[in-house]
Order: C-alpha cells, then sequence, then structure tokens
C-alpha cells in the first residue's frame, strides 16, 4: 500500500526541485503559488490541493504518485532510469543536432555502436 504524508511530499518535491535545477522562487511563480505557500510545502508544514499537485507533475513530467508516495528501494531505482530517459527525451525535443546523433547512432551496426561508446567512454574517464 502506498504511504503519503507531507513529509513524503515535501521529500519528492525536493527531490524533483533538484533535479530540475529550479529554484523555490522559480517554481512558486511557474505553478502560480506564493512563494511563502511553497516553502510550507518544502518543510512539510503544509500539502497542497491536488490541482496543484497537478501542476506540479506536469511541469516535472512525473505522475502525481511520484510526488505523493513514498517509494521502495526498488521503486526508487526504477524511477531513477525513469528520470533518465525523461531527461534524454526532453534534450531530444530540444536539440535537433543531438536528435540527428542519436538517429545515426542508432543506425550503426553493433560492433560500430560498441566503438562509438568506448569513444564515450573513454572522455567521460578524462572528465572526472
Amino acid at each position: 500500500m502506498a504511504t503519503w504524508s507531507r513529509s513524503v511530499f515535501a521529500n519528492n518535491l525536493k527531490h524533483y526541485m533538484e533535479r530540475k535545477g529550479v529554484s523555490q522562487k522559480e517554481l512558486s511563480e511557474i505553478i502560480g503559488v506564493s512563494a511563502p505557500t511553497l516553502n510550507e510545502w518544502i518543510k512539510a508544514k503544509k500539502y497542497p490541493r491536488i490541482d496543484k499537485v497537478e501542476k506540479l507533475a506536469n511541469y516535472f513530467g512525473c505522475l502525481k504518485s511520484d510526488l505523493i508516495e513514498e517509494k521502495t528501494e526498488k521503486q526508487r531505482e526504477v524511477q531513477k532510469k525513469n528520470d533518465i530517459l525523461s531527461d534524454i527525451i526532453l534534450k531530444l525535443k530540444e536539440d535537433k543536432e543531438l536528435l540527428d546523433t542519436v538517429d545515426k547512432l542508432s543506425k550503426l551496426d553493433t560492433e560500430k555502436q560498441i566503438a562509438v561508446k568506448n569513444v564515450i567512454d573513454a572522455f567521460s574517464k578524462v572528465d572526472k
């Protein structure tokens, strides 16, 4: 059974805010609430109406349940993968060059895809 409370909502909201890189002020303006109201949600002092939960879910690109329910460790792992996929999809929608590159990559044979992956892995190790 799903567990929800103000503190669960507050933790989930903070997670999505950090993931999206949005400040309290920006988010309050985006969803149409005052900054103090949003702050009360973040501090688990109050719980938003369902219409505001829906606005938040739409903004973050998640389900309402992702905001209001406590997740198990397995569900968090699945959510992390879904977050990565969601971020990729958003980037593909916004960046035509990236979309073209991914399209070309998908048309390569397996051996060439592995070679490209190895190059990307090498670059990511250099950046660390």
